[in-house]
């Protein structure tokens, strides 16, 4: 604007100076009047056209302001857009992110449990390995226990078997001699007596026809009292009766106990009234131990009372022995109170 004022000020000067040097001084006036006018004239159009141009340049300003403004409108909305977008896909790295850790995080833990996994299964096998190796020094440690036990009771059985055998021997001698005593003794009482006897035979006749009849009734009632039974081995039926009574042992024993010797006694009395019955004592035994142990133990069992019948004056013919160890059970429970009826002598009458 201030080159445009310049630019008048030097036309009106040039003017000026123009009509100055004309030889006609009203015309000179008339010609710079004129030129005023002009000059006036288009300074008006000037300042008009500078109204213009300023108001065209306010216009312009304002659309190009509105344009900058629109522009940087845009800008924003695309800068916000873009940090959005940006934002959209740092949201996206960091969920990539955190899956591909998790993912990591997941596998580490597959591989952590499988590690644990296999350390169980091989402390199971390490266990189960040390569980048998444990179970097999044990049975081996109890079969030298029980090795070691048969062997001592194979010893201890051996020795009540020698001292058996003596006393036995020693209880044959003195039986002999006892029974040689006695008959020199009953021979002499005989020959003293033979001369009263035979003055007395009427009345020792009729002595002995009555207990003969007591005996019959007494017999009867005995057989009262009798059941048959078949055992193998045996020809014919065995009888059993209640009035012989069986006998019971310790634990791995066979000697007589007190309150069995008395019921040994009863059944010798028993005997000794009824000299044709003869016997057969079944040694048996609980289920502990061996089959072959409780054969022999059993065997032990019905000798042992063979042996005290015999004392009390049962004569050996009379007395047979058989063992069934552990094989024919009185009372079928596994426990004490069973083993102890099954450890027992069972007495039968074999036919005549």
């Amino acid at each position: 604007m201030e080159g445009k004022k310049w630019v008048v000020l030097v036309v009106i000067v040039s003017l000026g100076l123009f009509l100055l040097g004309c030889p006609k001084k009203a015309v000179k006036e008339e010609a710079f009047a004129k030129k005023t006018e002009e000059t006036v004239g288009e300074s008006d159009k000037v300042a008009k056209l500078e109204a213009e141009l300023k108001a065209k340049e306010e216009a312009a300003k304002k659309a190009l302001a509105e344009k900058e403004l629109q522009a940087e409108r845009e800008r924003a909305a695309r800068l916000k857009a873009e940090e959005a977008l940006r934002e959209k896909e740092q949201r996206a790295k960091e969920e990539a992110a955190k899956r591909a850790l998790a993912e990591k995080e997941l596998q580490a833990e597959r591989e952590r449990a499988a590690r644990l996994e296999a350390e169980r299964q091989a402390r199971e096998r390490e266990l189960r390995a040390k569980e048998e190796e444990a179970r097999r020094a044990l049975a081996e440690k109890e079969l030298q226990a029980e090795r070691e036990r048969a062997a001592r009771l194979e010893a201890e059985r051996q020795a009540r078997e020698r001292e058996l055998r003596a006393k036995e021997e020693e209880a044959r001698r003195a039986l002999a001699e006892k029974e040689l005593q006695a008959e020199r003794e009953r021979a002499a009482r005989l020959e003293a007596e033979r001369q009263a006897k035979e003055k007395e035979l009427q009345t020792l006749q009729a002595k002995k026809e009555e207990p003969k009849r007591d005996l019959s009734g007494k017999e009867k009632e005995f057989e009262k009292t009798l059941e048959a039974k078949k055992e193998p081995g045996i020809e014919g039926e065995v009888l059993e009766s209640r009035l012989l009574k069986d006998i019971h042992f310790d634990f791995d024993r066979y000697d007589i106990r007190p309150e069995d010797a008395e019921i040994l006694k009863e059944n010798a009395a028993l005997l000794i009234k009824y000299p044709d019955k003869r016997i057969q004592i079944e040694g048996h035994c609980d289920e502990r131990g061996t089959a072959e142990y409780n054969l022999a133990l059993g065997e032990r069992r019905a000798q042992s009372a063979r042996d005290f019948l015999i004392s009390l004056g049962i004569a050996p013919n009379r007395i047979t022995t058989i063992s069934y160890g552990e094989e024919k059970p009185l009372d079928p429970g596994h426990n004490e109170e069973a083993w102890a009826k099954n450890r027992r002598c069972h007495f039968v009458i074999l036919p005549k």
